[in-house]
């Protein structure tokens, strides 16, 4: 778990909004689209905390410039389960909010 100051919190929750209205700015489109298109395979306990690592490094880097410096250094496997569960964190932030549930 991380501390983060209330700007990171705002900035993750900008990052959140906009990708639920489909703005997905940290990442290209060709990009998501290459990701999505691989099938999803189960990650070990090491990969997941990885992944949790490359995600909370994303939250403290102050600009939106140096988060896509950073993910385009990671390797294309690790970006790849990086973007999926950035989506992941995504989608499950629209179902906590969404008023409506059936």
């Amino acid at each position: 778990m991380i501390t983060v100051s209330q700007e990171q919190l705002d900035a993750v929750e900008y990052l959140l909004s906009q990708s639920a209205q489909g703005n997905h700015v940290l990442f290209e489109l060709d990009m998501v689209r290459k990701v999505f298109a691989t099938p999803t395979l189960l990650m070990t306990d090491q990969e997941i905390k990885a992944v949790e690592q490359h995600i909370e490094k994303i939250i403290t880097l102050e600009s939106i410039d140096q988060q896509k410096a950073y993910l385009d250094q990671l390797p294309e496997n690790t970006l790849h389960s990086v973007v999926k569960t950035y989506f992941n964190i995504v989608e499950n932030n629209l179902f906590e909010k969404g008023s409506k549930r059936h």
